[in-house]
């Protein structure tokens, strides 16, 4: 279906029909708590700790590295 203006009014009907319920959860569902959630975001963000030591790791040697380098270099 479409308006007098050309937009497309077909979701906006389907979402009034049904009570806006589609973008809006229940109260029911948002105090419905998840027990494995936690353990799950704590298991991931403990995997991207780590990811992100080792990146640190590799980045301090590297500039460690590159220091050295420019301490070694002849002076111009």
């Amino acid at each position: 279906m479409s308006s007098s203006n050309g937009h497309d009014t077909s979701m906006l009907t389907a979402a009034a029909a049904s009570g806006g319920s589609a973008s809006r959860p229940s109260p029911a569902d948002r105090f419905n708590i998840d027990c494995e959630g936690p353990a799950k975001r704590a298991l991931t963000l403990w995997a991207l700790q780590q990811r992100f030591q080792r990146l640190n790791d590799y980045y301090d040697k590297a500039a460690a590295e590159i220091r050295a380098s420019l301490e070694r270099a002849p002076p111009r």
